[in-house]
């Protein structure tokens, strides 16, 4: 059993949501990026800032390709195709 559109519209919507949540909470963890000074050391990361470039990095790799299958699949319904 395949499915359905609006199923895939829930997973994708979680995927998105969960990719918005975990960038949130890098940014908080992580602060605003500051690049490096010549010669000045490179910072520590602290466990809870590796959990959160780790819960990042995995939901974005679970999200992108549901993004692709989504559009594809919305513009396969709606006859639609995205203009280049």
């Amino acid at each position: 059993m395949s499915e359905s559109f609006e199923e895939l519209e829930e997973r994708y919507r979680a995927a998105l949501n969960r990719v918005t949540e975990a960038n949130r909470v890098l940014r908080e963890v992580m602060g605003d990026p500051k690049p490096l000074a010549l010669g000045e050391e490179l910072p520590e990361l602290t466990r809870a800032q590796r959990a959160a470039q780790n819960e990042a990095m995995k939901a974005w790799q679970e999200y992108v390709p549901l993004r692709d299958l989504y559009w594809a699949t919305r513009w396969g319904r709606e006859g639609n195709p995205p203009k280049s």
